[in-house]
């Protein structure tokens, strides 16, 4: 986990590539890794729905979603329910997706599961178009990660 924000470098990122995933969306959909291929994406893993740091990030990245050009979807270990009920709060332009069940599988195989709590940390992928991982950040329970994060990795994918 980094103190201070700075993403980790292309050279030495946690994963080669995104793993195979297939999660339901807030409307219900199925939304599979396959579906990310062919454009850059980021892929925002956060606690909890319904929490103050999570929906501020997420309000972020709502407003900058367009201009940075990139898919994003955000994922949490709460149930398709329950995003769908944040999202008819808190509309969002990208896929919230539900890593429930069995509990946060995709988020353990990011290494973005936070055994104690249960639920997924506050990490986020820059995956490029053809699946890898170019680049990964981590902050502090409790810690938004910063907008400039997006913002580089967006011009870099």
């Amino acid at each position: 986990m980094t103190d201070d924000c700075a993403p980790e470098t292309p050279d030495a990122p946690h994963l080669a590539a995104l793993p195979d995933f297939d999660l339901l969306n807030q409307h219900g959909e199925s939304v599979r890794r396959s579906d990310l291929l062919g454009a850059p994406a980021f892929v925002v893993f956060y606690p909890h729905a319904f929490t103050p740091v999570c929906a501020g990030e997420l309000d972020q990245l709502t407003g900058a979603s367009l201009a940075l050009g990139i898919r994003i979807v955000a994922v949490s270990t709460d149930p398709q329910p329950t995003l769908a009920a944040w999202q008819a709060q808190r509309p969002r332009p990208f896929d919230l997706l539900a890593d429930y069940w069995p509990h946060g599988e995709f988020a353990q195989a990011c290494e973005a599961f936070d055994d104690l709590s249960g639920a997924a940390r506050r990490a986020a992928l820059a995956v490029d178009a053809e699946g890898a991982v170019r680049a990964r950040i981590e902050t502090a329970s409790g810690q938004a990660r910063p907008l400039t994060w997006y913002e580089e990795w967006a011009r870099q994918l």
